[in-house]
């Protein structure tokens, strides 16, 4: 979890599932991506109650984050345009909705879809 730096004493953390909820949104509301790549699950998944963060990495190191992310682009798309738009969405969503720096974004287009 984050720490969020604040005026009023007490801590205040943020979890690495809201972050990952709030790159999946953004990835979700950029044009030309068609989804971020299902994760494959194993028999301890079934059993263990956890969001499905799909292909999200979150690394946290003191208060900056990294994240990580595979996507699946519509096809007639140009695959280097959709993922710096997707990288500038992500960047500008989590470090507005949370005010932890992002140090970078990383994003592997995975696959296309043909519609």
């Amino acid at each position: 979890m984050a720490e969020v730096k604040k005026s009023i004493p007490g801590s205040l953390k943020i979890s690495e599932d809201v972050i990952a909820s709030i790159v999946r949104n953004s990835v979700n509301d950029t044009d030309g991506v068609y989804s971020i790549l299902p994760s494959t699950k194993t028999i301890k998944d079934l059993f263990v109650k956890k969001e499905d963060t799909g292909a999200i990495s979150i690394a946290l190191r003191d208060d900056v984050v990294e994240i990580s992310l595979k996507i699946i682009i519509k096809s007639g798309n140009k695959a280097i345009t959709v993922a710096e738009n997707v990288q500038a969405n992500v960047k500008s969503a989590v470090q507005s909705m949370t005010g932890i720096a992002v140090s970078r974004v990383n994003v592997i287009v995975a696959d296309i879809a043909f519609e």
